[in-house]
């Protein structure tokens, strides 16, 4: 008969010391879930989510097995011999010591009510054991560097960060969880419940088309230059970090000062002439709009990187750290054709680095779990007469349309083609053109060329005109 208490495979060492793990505390969590399925592999599930959870590899595969088979049949309980039946239907029934070793599995505890503290004991060995494996790897390629070595110490915080995250867990192990919480979440946009959506940029129409900024999801924002891109950025930033429920922001200015952005930030919040406060022409009404408006911007949770020349390895350390540090739940980046790649490398074509580029943002994106929204550039083809943007006038477009979530071309005339005032209202329009995960269309604006500030369109009335 199988030994509950023997290791069926030798001692995985570390130098020479064994790799840190309880074999005990494995054996009695395999035991509480064999007592308990339903309750017991819940909660185990939640920490001990992936491979490598479970030093010895026969604990792992009857743990998977038992997720497994919970997951096909939810809520029935698991006995020895469906247990052992289909570890047999895999050929790993012998390889984790039988039907006899199974059954002194089920007879190691009396009682599930410790599952929790088992639970504990192996997902912190398995922790240990997995910083262990990234320090000896960090420390074999530190000594045999392959890549530029910014790229190294972003693979490497990368790594360390992963192992953070074993410590979050899983909410979410069986494809029946996934689809009774996408069910939930359908329900809620069906009945207009807030909390099915993504962070609200302020434009009801623009939210509306796109059930607002989404986790994980890249939303580029692209123009021809002065067409207004960085003010409609700036007031999507300002509408969601001044709203009712905040949202820390992040924000890489790759062509602006920070001083510029905040003073942008002022006079559209303030509704106030730049060009009245260069001049020295404002007057005490407007003077007390702007301290009001810097009162509001002093407490809002803004952050701002100005660094010139950024790559995209530093600015996903960066990024990182913000989110670390002052919980930043979006970012912007202004704009993506101004970043660099990693390493600098001479022999790349323009498209291969904007491909990086982009593919190391939306990697980002879905590490981090928020929204990132990026403004590009389009092409001079988008200038031509007649012309509306297209997907096609996106420069370098390939891997940009790739991996967007949502692709925003912003469109309006010039002040100086169509003869109109300046201190008055302009019609824009957001022409959303793809958006991967529901309907394109388009989103009416009103662009106030005096305060570089964007309306939705259906809400501007006399009251947002400049007085004159």
């Amino acid at each position: 008969m199988a030994d509950v208490n023997a290791n069926t495979t030798p001692f995985l060492m570390a130098g020479d010391r064994p790799l840190p793990h309880n074999n005990e505390a494995e054996i009695a969590v395999l035991g509480a879930a064999l007592l308990d399925p339903v309750n017991a592999i819940d909660v185990a599930v939640k920490k001990l989510h992936g491979t490598g959870c479970f030093f010895n590899p026969a604990h792992q595969a009857i743990f998977d097995c038992l997720v497994r088979l919970t997951g096909e049949k939810p809520g029935t309980k698991i006995d020895i011999i469906a247990l052992a039946t289909q570890l047999s239907s895999t050929g790993k029934l012998e390889e984790v010591g039988g039907r006899a070793y199974l059954m002194q599995l089920l007879n190691s505890v009396p009682t599930a009510a410790n599952i929790e503290l088992y639970v504990d004991i192996v997902h912190q060995n398995a922790v240990l054991r997995r910083l262990i494996h990234a320090g000896t790897r960090i420390v074999s390629r530190c000594f045999d560097p392959q890549e530029d070595t910014r790229a190294l110490l972003d693979d490497i915080e990368s790594e360390i960060l992963g192992v953070a995250d074993m410590q979050s867990g899983s909410d979410v192990v069986s494809v029946g969880d996934r689809v009774i919480d996408a069910v939930k979440y359908i329900d809620k946009l069906r009945n207009n419940d807030a909390s099915a959506l993504g962070i609200q940029t302020g434009y009801a129409d623009l939210d509306k088309l796109i059930t607002g900024l989404r986790p994980a999801e890249m939303f580029v924002l692209a123009a021809r230059p002065s067409i207004g891109k960085t003010a409609l950025a700036l007031n999507i930033v300002a509408n969601i970090s001044l709203g009712p429920n905040p949202v820390p922001t992040g924000v890489f200015s790759l062509e602006m000062s920070s001083d510029l952005l905040v003073l942008r930030l002022l006079c559209s919040l303030a509704r106030v002439n730049l060009g009245e406060i260069r001049d020295g022409a404002v007057s005490t009404a407007r003077w007390q709009e702007i301290l009001q408006a810097g009162q509001e911007l002093k407490n809002a949770p803004v952050y701002i990187d100005d660094s010139g020349n950024l790559d995209i390895v530093e600015m996903r350390a960066k990024a990182r750290r913000m989110h670390r540090d002052h919980k930043v739940g979006l970012f912007v980046v202004d704009y993506l054709q101004l970043m660099k790649p990693a390493g600098g490398s001479k022999n790349q074509t323009r498209e291969n680095e904007v491909s990086q580029i982009s593919g190391g943002i939306k990697s980002l994106a879905k590490e981090l779990n928020v929204p990132i929204v990026v403004l590009a550039q389009l092409n001079r083809q988008a200038e031509q007469p007649g012309q509306r943007p297209r997907l096609a006038h996106l420069r370098e477009s390939g891997a940009i349309e790739q991996d967007a979530d949502v692709v925003a071309l912003l469109h309006r005339e010039r002040e100086s083609e169509t003869g109109a005032d300046v201190t008055e209202g302009m019609d824009a329009e957001l022409i959303i053109a793809k958006h991967r995960n529901g309907p394109t269309g388009l989103v009416p604006l009103t662009f106030l060329p005096t305060y570089t500030r964007f309306e939705s369109r259906a809400r501007f009335g006399e009251s947002d005109m400049p007085d004159s």
